[in-house]
C-alpha cells in the first residue's frame, strides 16, 4: 500500500495546489492512503474542504491530534509542532512509509525519519500526478490563454501604431517605444482579465538572442520583435504560454525566411503530437538541419550553440510555466491529458530572431488548441 504525503502550503507548492485545488496560505498535510484522500488542517480550513468532496474524503482537525497540548508543551520547539502533528496523523493511519516530492522540507523529513518514518523521494511519481490535469486546471489554462491573446493584441497595436523617428527608433503616443512600455501595457491588460505576469519577454533586433532576459530599451523599426507572454490565471494559479514575432515596418528577406521555417516547424510539431510520442523535438531538429540551419544536436564547436535553434522545442505547462513533460533532447513520452507549449525559434546576430509558441492539450487524436490560435503574421 503506497502512501503519498505532502506537507506545505498551496501557494508555494504546485503539488499541494494540484491535489487540494485551493490557494491555502498555511501549511497543510495531504495524505493519500488506502485509496482515501485526507487533509489535516485547522478550523480555518475546515469550512473550505467541507465543500470540496471532489478533492478530499476526510478532514482531520489538528485539535483532534493534540494541537493545544503541543502548544502548552514548552519542551517542544514551536517550529516542530507541525511536524509532530504530521507524525501523529501518520501514526493514526498506521503508515510507516510515505512517498514525497523532491521539494519536501528537509527539517520535516529529518524529524519524521528520526522517529521511524521512512520517506521515499519520488519526483517522477509526483510529476506524473500533476500531468493529469484536473477540470479546474484546464479551465484556468484556457482563461490564461485568452488573457495572453488579449494582451498580445495590446502589444501588437502599439507596434502597429508606432511611427519611425529620424534617430532609428519608434515613437508611440509621443514617447519612444520601449520594451518596458509594451510590457507595462500588457501587464495591465492581463490584470483586467484576471491574470498576472511581471515577466513578459519583449526583445527587439539582436536582443532576440537574449534568452530569458525580460528585454529593455527601444523597439527598432523594421526589426523583429519577439513577445513571449506566459500569464498566470489568478483564480487557479495555472499558466498558459504563447509567443509571437512581429516586425514594425518592413521585414528583411532573412527574417521572412526564418519566420517561414519556424511556421513550418510549428506545423511539423503539432502534427506529430499524440500519446506515446517522444520524437517531436527530434523531428523539428531534423527539419532545421535539412534547411542548413544550426541546431544544438548538430553543433560540434566549443561551448553552447549561440545562433540557430538554440533551445528545446517545448515543455509542460500547468501550475508552473515550465514543468514536465519535457519536449527536448531528453524527452518524456507524451500522455493523453498533458498540456504542453511548443516553441520553435531561430536567432542570428545582425538579423534578429523569430519564435512562435502555442500551448496545446494532448488528446487521443493529437494536439488540441485551447482557443483559435492567435495569427502568426509578422505584421503586427
Amino acid at each position: 500500500m503506497t502512501t503519498f504525503l505532502l506537507y506545505d502550503d498551496a501557494l508555494r507548492s504546485p503539488e499541494m495546489r494540484h491535489e487540494i485545488g485551493e490557494p491555502i496560505m498555511d501549511p497543510l498535510v495531504f495524505l493519500e492512503h488506502d485509496g482515501k484522500r485526507l487533509i489535516v488542517g485547522s478550523d480555518f480550513e475546515k469550512p473550505i474542504f467541507e465543500k470540496r468532496e471532489d478533492v478530499v474524503d476526510e478532514f482531520w482537525n489538528i485539535h483532534d491530534l493534540g494541537f493545544e497540548e503541543l502548544m502548552r508543551d514548552r519542551s517542544l520547539p514551536e517550529h516542530l509542532i507541525g511536524p509532530e502533528l504530521l507524525r501523529r496523523a501518520l501514526e493514526r493511519l498506521g503508515a510507516v512509509k510515505a512517498v514525497v516530492p523532491g521539494s519536501f522540507q528537509v527539517l520535516v523529513a529529518d524529524y519524521l525519519r528520526d522517529r521511524g518514518i521512512e520517506l521515499v523521494v519520488d519526483e517522477e511519481a509526483w510529476s506524473f500526478r500533476r500531468r493529469r490535469k484536473t477540470p479546474w486546471e484546464i479551465e484556468g489554462i484556457e482563461r490564461a490563454q485568452r488573457a495572453a491573446e488579449t494582451a498580445m493584441l495590446t502589444g501588437a497595436r502599439m507596434l502597429r501604431e508606432a511611427a519611425p523617428t529620424p534617430t532609428g527608433t519608434l515613437r508611440f503616443e509621443g514617447e519612444i517605444l520601449t520594451a518596458e512600455m509594451i510590457r507595462e501595457a500588457m501587464v495591465a491588460e492581463l490584470l483586467s482579465q484576471g491574470c498576472d505576469s511581471e515577466d513578459i519577454l519583449v526583445h527587439s533586433g539582436d536582443a532576440c538572442l537574449a534568452g530569458h532576459d525580460p528585454g529593455t530599451g527601444p523597439i527598432l523599426p523594421n526589426a523583429s520583435c519577439i513577445i513571449d507572454c506566459f500569464p498566470r490565471d489568478r483564480r487557479t494559479g495555472t499558466f498558459a504560454d504563447m509567443t509571437r514575432t512581429f516586425v514594425p515596418g518592413t521585414p528583411s528577406e532573412e527574417l521572412k525566411k526564418l519566420h517561414a521555417h519556424c511556421r513550418a516547424a510549428l506545423d511539423i510539431a503539432l502534427n506529430a503530437i499524440r500519446p506515446g510520442e517522444n520524437g517531436v523535438h527530434g523531428r523539428v531538429v531534423e527539419y532545421f538541419h535539412e534547411q542548413g540551419l544550426p541546431t544544438r544536436e548538430h553543433h560540434d564547436g566549443p561551448g553552447a550553440l549561440r545562433e540557430g535553434f538554440t533551445h528545446s522545442l517545448g515543455h509542460g505547462v500547468g501550475l508552473q510555466v515550465h514543468e514536465k513533460p519535457w519536449v527536448g533532447r531528453r524527452p518524456d513520452p507524451l500522455e493523453e491529458g498533458d498540456v504542453i507549449a511548443i516553441e520553435p525559434g531561430l536567432y542570428f546576430r545582425g538579423v534578429g530572431g523569430v519564435r512562435l509558441e502555442d500551448t496545446v492539450l494532448v488528446t487521443a487524436e493529437g494536439a488540441e488548441f485551447f482557443t483559435e490560435p492567435y495569427p502568426y503574421d509578422l505584421a503586427p
